[in-house]
């Protein structure tokens, strides 16, 4: 009676909050037979529950994983196994219903809850990584694959695009912990860093961002051979008959941009050990004029390398450092006629450079910073 009256969804929540402050982990112990029976009737009987849907797993988890704290002989192959299947089950329902504000909820359960006990509670390792197989085809890998097409269909049309996004990879953040699973999201985070749309707006959005940057650094972290190819794409291709200049200037451009968000979401000193082939690329590109849109992102990753490198591994950079900035002063200050746009951004981005560097006040820098700038009498009123 009492179900009837408060809803799937009210005892479902009840019951969780009930086992978290009431009830302890032996007395769950004792409950494991009536919770397999529960599990086998709820899962035949998910597509019905709506709503309720993330409550149930919830709630499942909670007394699954309080049972399983103390009593290792709850964790039998049964438990284990209809519980990978509620997850499924959970998991297919909330991918078909048109419910965003359900499947967000899903997914957020998914993320605190799920993966991080899954290895807990799913013993059979096959079994863990089907459930995570089963999350990136269901909801994760088409939520990617529509962000990069331009659009969203599906379950996210009841919420914003980005609060949903966010809830995807909040998923795929706690699956990317989990270092046992790497191999079934590495691909999709490395198609999807790969892709031109990665720096939009919309996936660079304040509460994406630093979703990105833990995954990019485990994605990195997991496949070491990820970065020498990060280097290759940077490199120049050799010049064809009917090479478009502009198009390979761009996709140059992204190249440096991946390669800079890599080291910045790095730990310091990560990437010390392919510095020298970075200064490598980063002077090969200085040396054949690239156009403006290349040269600002070479003074992004410059920034970036700042503040991630030991500034006293820096010191080979410097002769490039100095010649290319008091090149592109020189050359601002002998400009005549209308603003070229271009420039003018390059020219920013030269700024930018030289006030990270002011501000981080590097003794390598100290030496030659008269060159840019000065605060003496002479400079602020003119000698006499």
């Amino acid at each position: 009676q009492g179900r009837e009256l408060i809803g799937d969804a009210e005892l479902a929540r009840f019951i969780e909050l009930f086992a978290q402050h009431r009830l302890t982990a032996r007395a769950s112990a004792i409950l494991v037979p009536h919770v397999l029976v529960m599990l086998r009737e709820y899962t035949a009987g998910l597509q019905h529950l709506g709503a309720a849907l993330p409550f149930i797993l919830r709630m499942f988890t909670e007394l699954c994983s309080r049972a399983m704290s103390i009593d290792t002989a709850s964790r039998t192959p049964e438990l284990g196994a209809l519980y990978a299947q509620l997850v499924d089950a959970c998991v297919g329902v909330a991918a078909r219903t048109p419910d965003g504000e359900t499947v967000d909820r899903v997914l957020t359960c998914v993320a605190d809850m799920v993966v991080p006990q899954l290895a807990h509670m799913v013993p059979d390792f096959e079994r863990q990584v089907g459930v995570a197989t089963h999350l990136m085809q269901q909801i994760i890998s088409p939520a990617l694959r529509a962000h990069m097409t331009g659009g969203y269909s599906g379950p996210a049309q009841a919420t914003t695009q980005t609060q949903h996004f966010a809830a995807v990879l909040q998923s795929l953040a706690a699956l990317a912990q989990q270092t046992s699973l790497a191999k079934v999201w590495r691909r999709d985070v490395w198609d999807f860093y790969g892709d031109a749309k990665f720096f939009s707006e919309q996936t660079m959005a304040p509460t994406l961002a630093m979703h990105w940057k833990q995954l990019v650094r485990q994605l990195l972290a997991t496949d070491k051979d990820r970065v020498a190819d990060l280097l290759s794409r940077i490199a120049a291709s050799a010049p064809g008959l009917f090479a478009n200049r502009v198009y390979e200037a761009q996709t140059r451009a992204l190249a440096l941009r991946r390669l800079s968000f890599a080291v910045w979401a790095g730990t310091t000193n990560q990437y010390l050990s392919h510095l020298p082939h970075v200064q490598e690329r980063l002077v090969d590109i200085l040396k054949n004029a690239p156009l403006p849109v290349v040269q600002c992102e070479v003074f992004l990753c410059l920034r970036v390398l700042l503040c991630r490198i030991s500034n006293h591994h820096m010191s080979n950079f410097w002769p490039m450092l100095l010649t290319e900035l008091i090149r592109l002063c020189l050359l601002q200050l002998a400009r005549e006629g209308p603003e070229d746009r271009e420039q003018a951004q390059l020219f920013l981005a030269a700024c930018k450079f030289l006030d990270l560097l002011f501000v981080l006040g590097t003794e390598d820098f100290l030496i030659h910073q008269w060159v840019f700038i000065t605060d003496t009498i002479d400079a602020l009123y003119g000698s006499p």
